[in-house]
């Protein structure tokens, strides 16, 4: 379906470290990668395929540090413009960041998943949105999407192959590998 209205989901932590595994690995990022260590990763081909109308990109990570650190992260976060293309025009917006606390000691807080699911949810409830985009190799996700899938919204996922949990690439409308557009292609295969 051409031009839907779209809603992404990123869980953020999932992805920053999926791709730093992936990097520590080899993989070479492509010059248009925006990251920021343990906390942030985009690309912006993310929101650009043709068949959909991205409305809002809300982005879900989390972050060690008091108060003002958590704060300047959220303000890297919102600088980051996404694009969404229709067949006759294009839509221009800022990420909208969630981001966490979370303690030195953990890399992964339940907080992202857990709101993740509610705003998703919410808006599978409603009726303006026709497709619903997560970013997130996370198979714990897997209830949200046959729940979302069930209200007769879309639901595509996006993940690195690191990591990925290979029950979300067939349990959704669409699966899209992000190795493909994070990364150059390795020239040796």
């Amino acid at each position: 379906m051409a031009d839907q209205r779209a809603l992404m989901f990123v869980d953020g932590e999932n992805l920053v470290f999926r791709y730093q595994e992936s990097v520590c690995r080899g993989a070479k990022p492509k010059e248009e990668v925006v990251h920021v260590q343990d906390t942030f990763v985009w690309h912006p081909r993310m929101t650009q395929l043709s068949h959909m109308f991205v409305r809002r990109v809300n982005y879900y990570t989390s972050s060690i540090g008091d108060d003002e650190k958590i704060t300047g992260v959220r303000t890297e976060i919102a600088k980051t413009i996404f694009r969404s293309y229709q067949t006759e025009s294009s839509y221009t917006g800022q990420i909208v960041p969630h981001v966490y606390k979370k303690l030195k000691n953990s890399q992964k807080t339940r907080t992202v998943d857990i709101n993740i699911s509610v705003d998703s949810m919410r808006h599978a409830h409603q009726q303006d949105v026709d497709l619903i985009i997560l970013a997130s190799g996370d198979g714990d996700f897997l209830p949200l999407i046959e729940e979302i899938m069930r209200q007769g919204k879309q639901v595509y996922s996006m993940a690195f192959r690191s990591g990925l949990d290979e029950s979300l690439t067939r349990n959704v409308d669409e699966f899209i590998l992000l190795d493909d557009i994070f990364f150059e292609k390795d020239k040796s295969s």
